[in-house]
């Protein structure tokens, strides 16, 4: 996507902007001092010529490969030399950075990508490459304005099903970080280090301050209490920025140490505890300065180094100079010139953020102290509705905060609506030691919470808050494990057992009497399922006793229940299965698969579709990515940048990958719902099917049920290093495939693709079991990759794209536009 083409909406604002762009600041920051030290990880060091000629050289490949003022490019890297320099070299071109967070999953970059549609994605890896093409040189200079787009940030409340991405300026970000860094002002004299990620807009923040004033930015790639300490000893850290989890984690390593050149902690994403406030100035005898942000905004408020130890407690301080706060019906709203330019592509949710006045909405609930200071109370979202009652979870959240890092989430229920369920990575907690807490500070019956979840940590979002939607989806996913069965005989025994804890007696509950003549309500009735899901493993639902109103009848359904649960941990053991024997660990996603619920043909569930490129040619490009746990359609980003301008490239989804879609029940099914999302995508215009990899096996099958349908505009088949679909293939082959992503995918840092993913693979793999591709009747381009590429064994006409499995695509989409344009019928390139 190129921003400059992108419609935002007009902002009323306060204050003003400084006329500031990157480049002029870290060109005046290298200039100052040229051969001083001003990046270390501790066992390297960068001087600013360094961090300039190297960012130099990576602009220049990147302008070489056709980067443009405006362009998107996603860097997944963590807090890194290749990030520092990629982020100087895209502000010098006039392109935007998008960072991606290392510890998100893949459904979640997808989705990003997939908004943003950046021109190239940079990891470690690739930025090796562009720096080597680049080296020596130097790129053409790009006249950067204050108000062009800079940086693209995913919103902190992002998730896959509706991501937000804020587009913000070279001035407007860079005036928020001079605003930020003049309520504590670094020097030449400090080094600066972010335990948070440069990814967040907090760890960004670091470097844009430390640019103001000349500080060495040390470097610490990813989180470790004792990598940080010898860090701050290797480097002399003067100043941190870190979450309040990670300045846990520093108390709990100190053991009696000091670090002497800490001069300012700064903390931002999560409540700060007053016990961490004291032990921190105790400890290493810093000011703690709290600071409250959006990725919207930047910085808003922050406490100052003269506050008193309870502002840094009880408060996020003031606003920064030029930012004005107020309070409306709880909500904390903030007016500034330097908040962002809107949400990426969105220009309507973009209006609706703001009020009429020029205010942004920020959905934090706050109010204002007797001095003007913002009391954060949370979010709005994050309201649990409990029969109609509100419940903050934040209330409840504080209440425990000495029983270690705990969370409250809502979980829907058929009759409260949400009930409050408590989370805690302390084995040691109970739910009636928590009830028995709340109680006595008290809390209302109505607010607390029904269930306790244990985890073996509580996720977090690289700022420190609560990943509520991912703590969401933990609890509604929970499986707990059965204590040694039961067997089937013994399940009226066990849901006796649990009703009597529940009722504190010490007989057994009658089988025959119903659950209401013991008492059982709504709030007694999800309890009770707690106890049941965790003595069986089973999921139910909270009304199960209502459903099922006796003790034996609950126990007849319960035994029919267990035969279609998987057991607890079933990705866990086919990831190991995996890297030891493949064939069976494929084995084991194709059998669970049958435990999914399908659609046939005559239902078919249409997947996603997803516009990669677009352009006036004639003839349109529909992508399918390959079967993999990890499939996406934004696979084909870089391809479908050789049809920019020039045609439709549109990637369609495969139904079953998601979260509550159906599978295919055969492979009529899975034709239907392509069939129907090809309806949707080309209407009368001609199109070509193109697969990648086993996504080919799926074109060339649509191919051949379209073969006998001249309406269909059908013009050809292309497929993108795909090998021959051989019974022997597709079991042994295709396993080693997956234990290959298996690899790829802990090489990202991701151990969770869910159960989902892995079984609709399963699903695909076992529906093509009996299919033996036949000619489709149309022309079929088959395109190997250079290095060792597969090969196809029906008539085709054969072409090379440079680069392996793994990296072929931004080849061969040009490969495919050249044999496109040769098609009888299509005219010049640019009729396509």
């Amino acid at each position: 996507m190129n921003t400059t083409a992108v419609a935002r909406a007009p902002i009323p604002s306060a204050g003003e902007r400084q006329g500031l762009t990157f480049p002029a600041l870290f060109a005046a920051a290298a200039a100052a001092r040229p051969s001083s030290v001003a990046v270390t990880d501790g066992d390297r060091s960068w001087t600013w010529a360094r961090w300039r000629s190297d960012a130099d050289a990576v602009a220049k490949g990147l302008q070489d490969r056709g980067v443009e003022p405006g362009d998107v490019v996603a860097a997944r890297l963590p807090n890194s030399w290749e990030f520092l320099t990629l982020h100087v070299a895209l502000a010098q071109l006039g392109a935007v950075l998008l960072p991606l967070h290392l510890a998100h999953g893949p459904a979640d970059v997808d989705a990003l990508l997939g908004l943003a549609r950046p021109v190239a994605v940079v990891d470690r890896d690739e930025w090796t490459r562009i720096r080597a093409e680049g080296a020596g040189g130097v790129p053409r200079p790009v006249a950067v304005e204050p108000s062009m787009p800079f940086v693209a940030l995913p919103s902190s409340g992002t998730t896959s099903t509706r991501p937000k991405i804020c587009l913000h300026s070279h001035d407007g970000l860079l005036s928020n970080a001079a605003a930020l860094a003049s309520t504590s002002p670094l020097t030449r004299d400090d080094v600066v280090v972010s335990a948070s990620p440069f990814s967040h807009l907090f760890g960004l923040h670091s470097v844009h301050q430390g640019l103001f004033g000349g500080a060495v930015v040390a470097l610490l790639p990813g989180w470790d209490a004792d990598d940080f300490l010898a860090l701050a000893d290797t480097a002399a850290v003067t100043a941190l920025c870190a979450v309040p989890a990670q300045l846990h984690d520093v108390l709990s390593r100190l053991g009696g140490r000091t670090l002497p050149a800490l001069r300012t902690v700064r903390t931002s994403g999560a409540p700060v505890p007053a016990r961490l406030v004291r032990d921190l100035r105790a400890a290493v005898n810093a000011p703690v300065l709290v600071t409250w942000g959006m990725s919207e905004i930047g910085a808003g408020t922050s406490t100052r180094p003269d506050d008193p130890d309870e502002a840094a407690s009880s408060t996020v301080g003031h606003p920064l100079p030029g930012a004005e706060v107020r309070v409306r019906n709880g909500e904390l709203q903030f007016r500034s010139a330097t908040t962002f330019l809107g949400y990426l592509a969105d220009p309507e949710l973009t209006r609706a953020s703001f009020t009429g006045d020029g205010w942004l909405r920020t959905g934090d609930l706050a109010r204002l102290d007797d001095d003007g200071r913002v009391v954060h109370l949370g979010r709005t979202g994050n309201l649990i509705n409990v029969g109609g009652r509100k419940v903050v979870a934040r209330e409840i959240e504080d209440l425990l905060a000495h029983r270690g890092r705990v969370a409250v989430v809502g979980v829907p229920d058929e009759r409260l609506g949400e009930y409050p369920c408590l989370v805690t990575d302390d084995p040691r907690l109970t739910l009636d030691d928590a009830v028995a807490t709340l109680r006595e500070a008290g809390v209302a019956d109505y607010k607390l919470p029904l269930e306790l979840v244990t985890v073996d940590a509580i996720p977090l979002t690289p700022s420190g808050k609560i990943r509520r939607g991912k703590l969401a989806e933990l609890v509604a996913s929970r499986t707990a494990a059965p204590r040694e069965g039961p067997a089937a005989e013994d399940l009226l025994r066990v849901v006796r057992e649990c009703a009597s804890r529940l009722l504190g007696g010490a007989e057994l509950i009658d089988p025959q009497r119903t659950f209401r003549d013991y008492g059982f309500d709504s709030a007694m009735s999800v309890r009770f399922r707690n106890e049941l899901a965790s003595e069986t493993g089973l999921s139910l639902p909270s009304g199960v006793v209502f459903d099922h109103p006796t003790p034996a009848a609950l126990a007849r359904h319960l035994g029919a229940a267990a035969a279609n649960t998987l057991p607890t941990g079933f990705e866990q053991l086919y990831r190991l299965v995996c890297k030891e024997e493949p064939r069976a660990a494929a084995d084991m996603i194709r059998a669970a698969s049958l435990a999914r619920p399908v659609f046939t043909a005559s239902d078919p569930v249409v997947g996603e579709v997803v516009p990669l490129a677009s352009g006036p040619g004639r003839v349109a490009v529909v992508c399918f990515s390959s079967m993999l746990p990890m499939t996406t359609p934004t696979k084909f980003t870089e391809f479908a940048r050789a049809f920019a301008g020039v045609a439709d490239v549109h990637g369609v989804a495969h139904p079953g990958f998601a979260e509550g879609q159906s599978l295919p029940a055969d492979a009529d099914a899975l034709a239907a719902a392509h069939i129907a999302a090809l309806a949707s995508i080309v209407g009368e215009k001609s199109y070509v099917l193109c697969g990648y990899s086993s996504g080919g096996w799926i074109a060339h099958l649509l191919a051949e049920r379209l073969a006998n349908d001249p309406s269909a505009g059908l013009r050809g088949v292309v497929l993108l290093d795909s090998s021959w679909p051989s019974p022997d293939f597709i079991r042994d082959k295709a396993s080693t495939a997956l234990a290959g992503s298996v690899h790829r995918e802990e090489a990202l840092g991701i151990d969770e693709v869910g159960l989902t993913r892995l079984t609709a693979t399963g699903a695909y793999l076992r529906l093509l079991d009996d299919w033996t591709p036949s000619p489709p009747g149309v022309p079929v381009l088959h395109v190997g990759a250079e290095i060792a590429g597969a090969t196809w064994e029906l008539p085709h006409e054969a072409a090379t794209a440079s680069g392996d499995h793994l990296t072929v695509l931004p080849a061969a989409g040009q490969v495919v536009a050249t044999w496109l344009s040769g098609l009888p019928g299509s005219g010049a390139p640019c009729d396509l």
